[in-house]
């Protein structure tokens, strides 16, 4: 940014008429470098993931901040949506391509403890477990790996494939199925949320509480 800002200044006190056309060039262009990453937790997340071979441009759609007890900072949730949307039936119900990222803030944090808590989480009936396509309890073993600050769980729709898993940059499972994506959505966005503000931020409503720094 100082670069930038020198030049700006630079160019703007030659010869004003001339180039005022530059300047403002310059200006949108500082802006632009200004939104392009959002501060959460003292950590940065981009506002645009680029595509690249294995999927599309996507934006995104909100973030926030889970609180254990509403005390201990557990971790980032982002969402990032090939097609962003405001409501929690025009996101579940898009077919374009989704990141459920889980940025990790506790120290550290037991594969055990992980997998319970998303488990816990799901409160899934027999019968939802059932439709979900793979068992309930097979897909939770994937998230059994030890975390610590700063690492990452995706939790993936892609169009045509399913539910893809990755944890630590590594790939856990795939499984043919969007309702089990749409089930750890729910954990989020669905009708009992961890709590009203966390969902409003990841939809990126009105009332969203985190901004762009």
């Amino acid at each position: 940014m100082k670069i930038f800002s020198a030049a700006f200044s630079r160019l703007c006190n030659f010869q004003p008429r001339i180039a005022v056309a530059a300047c403002f060039s310059v200006l949108i262009l500082m802006l632009s470098v200004q939104v392009q990453a959002r501060t959460i937790a003292d950590t940065e997340f981009p506002d645009v993931l680029e595509a690249t071979s294995e999927f599309p441009q996507m934006t995104l759609n909100g973030a926030s901040v889970r609180k254990y007890y509403y005390v201990v900072d557990m971790y980032v949730g982002l969402l990032y949506m090939q097609n962003p949307g405001r409501s929690e039936q025009a996101v579940i119900n898009d077919e374009g391509y989704k990141r459920m990222v889980f940025h990790t803030l506790l120290p550290r944090a037991s594969g055990r403890r992980v997998a319970k808590a998303l488990y816990d989480a799901l409160n899934l009936s027999n019968e939802e477990a059932e439709a979900l396509g793979a068992p309930i309890d097979e897909v939770i073993e994937m998230f059994d790996v030890s975390m610590k600050s700063g690492d990452e769980t995706h939790v993936e729709y892609v169009p045509g494939v399913g539910t893809r898993i990755i944890v630590k940059n590594e790939v856990r499972g795939v499984i043919a199925s969007k309702r089990l994506f749409d089930a750890f959505l729910g954990i989020w966005i669905g009708a009992k949320p961890f709590s009203e503000t966390f969902k409003a931020e990841i939809l990126g409503t009105e009332n969203a509480l985190i901004a762009h720094e």
